[in-house]
């Protein structure tokens, strides 16, 4: 009969499971953690290490690790005889053979009766506070901690930090009886070079040949697109996903392409912009930019040369990617443009992370930024689930001088510590502020000498500009912004260009529900000479348009709902424009409605129509 018998019929042996596979167990890349864990194991007090990471970044694989050095024998002759077995605290709460404290002394026994043979791990260590407590009974941590202390028994527990944090820590005796080993997620190198030990394990599983770019791919893939877990495992999941469906589908290689589909079924990403070339995508930035941005052309060249310079490696790799400060007054496209730019850069203009920083302007604004130990940061974990993104803070100078201290560190060092104690990367973000610091100055000296400076006069109002700003910032701050980037004042014929852009928006609306509209160039002089305003940009130019047109074409829509025919609605301008002595606008817009039917039977008649779609 078993010396264990509770051992043998609780726990999982691991050493034994580590066998029966010990010619293909690979562990790589946790070489230092389980040197470090046999060091703990060693000491004279304080012998039990506590494992403390992230889900997926491989606690479970580092215990296995340790049962297949035993049993390789590639450790000291001390631990040559034991074997390590795994508990799940679930496999207690039956009926059968007592209750859960009785099962759970019971196996503390046999471990202290037979120390030098068995080391026990526990996943998920933090459910043993207040595991078994009833009616005031003792739960299973009061049942482990006296012989933790005295040394009688030697366990490994491994849980996440938040969990370490919320329940261990809460125990300060319970937290002295461990040494705790920190299990760091690796790196994207380092997860390649994990995949790389463990490919011909799933090759040969699968039947499939794994492509180094398939590898690549899946680091680079889940980085990018799957940022809320974490390495190894994501990039893992992808590999063997990918490998899964070509076996259904008798493919034999694994390639980029079918990580890409991977991550278009989880995220709903089309392959072909996963796949698209980064430096096809810097070469379309500009022309992408352009396309949503009006009449700023110096801004948009200078955001895109600053972008092509950073993802060429060229720039400080301990830094974000860019950092800009859009200066400028209200209207004139500073957020246009930062929408634009994530859109380029992210693929989807919902990537950017927007703050408002009128909402941290009172003391203690950092911690919400930051968060605490029981709270998560508003942008430590923005970032930390879209570690590529672009974050805009609007309206920089309302923001309170401690949070512009958080900012001098993240420009200098491209990182963060959150209120638990991660470390928060915000090496691929792209940082954005803007403000209405030294508007008036821009505002005046567009009056008196126009939008188009020579490149000596742009950089001596640049200065003039910065100066400006130190009202606002200190100099350390503002010398560590990347870029300041002017938007010009917004004249006639830009503003004619957004409408355009505007009515072009609308009729894509409108053709989703088989309407279409007509208009010819009197319908853009009216809503240019009512809706420019300098003072304020494009807004009121957005807001004429909603009123005017907008709202109308609205009320047609809804009156011929349930009409199946395709409608066709013409806006034509009634009088003539007011002279420049006239004060008083006489034109006004007369909408007409026409079926498809009907438009068919003019064209028919009359020839083309002129109007504009």
């Amino acid at each position: 009969m078993s010396d264990t018998p509770f051992l043998d019929k609780y726990t999982e042996n691991l050493t034994e499971k580590v066998l029966r596979k010990i010619d293909s167990f690979k562990l790589v890349g946790r070489d230092k953690e389980v040197d470090d864990v046999f060091a703990a194991l060693s000491c004279m007090t304080k012998n039990s290490p506590i494992l403390v990471g992230d889900a997926g970044v491989g606690k479970t694989a580092i215990a296995e690790g340790i049962a297949a050095r035993i049993v390789r024998g590639e450790i000291n002759s001390q631990f040559l005889d034991v074997v390590v077995r795994n508990l799940e605290l679930a496999t207690l709460m039956s009926d059968e053979g007592g209750g859960f404290i009785i099962k759970f002394k019971s196996i503390i026994k046999e471990l202290k009766e037979n120390k030098a043979d068995n080391l026990l791990f526990i996943d998920e260590i933090h459910t043993i506070m207040g595991a078994g407590r009833i009616q005031g009974a003792l739960d299973a941590a009061n049942v482990i901690k006296p012989v933790l202390s005295r040394g009688e028994i030697q366990l490994i527990g491994a849980t996440t930090a938040d969990e370490f944090h919320d329940y261990i820590e809460e125990d300060e005796a319970m937290e002295r009886r461990f040494q705790k080993i920190i299990v760091n997620e690796p790196s994207a190198e380092e997860t390649v070079e994990i995949l790389e030990g463990i490919r011909e394990k799933y090759e040969k599983f699968h039947n499939v040949k794994i492509k180094n770019s398939a590898i690549k791919s899946s680091v680079l893939l889940a980085e990018r697109y799957i940022p809320e877990l974490n390495f190894p495992d994501k990039a893992l999941d992808l590999i063997d996903g990918a490998c899964a469906r070509a076996r259904l589908r008798g493919q034999k290689i694994i390639t980029e392409k079918a990580i890409a589909l991977m991550i278009q079924g989880l995220k709903g990403i089309p392959v072909t912009t996963i796949l698209k070339e980064e430096s096809t995508r810097l070469d379309e930035v500009e022309d992408v930019l352009k396309l949503r941005v009006k009449g700023q052309n110096q801004a948009v060249r200078d955001v895109a040369n600053a972008v092509t310079i950073a993802r060429a490696g060229m720039q400080n790799n301990n830094r974000p990617l860019a950092s800009f400060m859009f200066l400028g007054p209200t209207g004139v496209g500073k957020t246009e443009l930062a929408k634009a730019l994530t859109e380029a850069m992210f693929d989807d203009e919902h990537s950017m992370i927007r703050l408002d920083m009128s909402e941290y302007s009172q003391e203690g604004s950092s911690e919400k930024m930051l968060g605490s130990r029981k709270t998560k940061g508003i942008l430590t974990e923005a970032v930390k689930m879209k570690p590529y993104s672009v974050i805009l803070l609007d309206e920089i100078e309302k923001g309170n001088r401690e949070v512009h201290d958080l900012l001098l560190q993240i420009l200098d060092d491209g990182r963060l510590t959150d209120g638990r104690g991660r470390l928060i990367s915000f090496k691929n973000t792209i940082i954005i502020m803007t403000t209405n610091s030294g508007a008036e100055m821009i505002k005046n000296n567009a009056e008196i000498m126009g939008t188009e400076l020579s490149e000596r006069d742009q950089m001596q109002f640049l200065q003039r500009i910065t100066n400006a700003l130190m009202t606002d910032f200190r100099p350390e701050f503002l010398n560590r912004i990347g870029d300041k980037i002017i938007f010009n004042m917004l004249d006639k014929e830009t503003i004619r260009e957004i409408a355009i852009k505007n009515i072009e928006i609308l009729q894509k609306r409108m053709k989703k529900q088989k309407a279409y509209l007509l208009y010819d160039d009197k319908l853009l002089d009216y809503l240019v000479d009512n809706g420019s305003d300098k003072s304020n940009g494009a807004r009121p130019i957005e807001r004429f348009i909603t009123k005017k047109l907008t709202a109308e074409v609205s009320k047609i829509l809804l009156e011929h709902r349930g009409n199946e025919e395709a409608l066709f609605i013409t806006v034509r301008v009634k009088g003539e424009a007011p002279s420049l002595t006239e004060a008083l606008e006489r034109r006004t817009l007369i909408f007409s409605v026409e079926s498809e039917q009907l438009k068919k039977q003019k064209i028919l008649q009359y020839g083309c129509d002129t109007t504009k779609t």
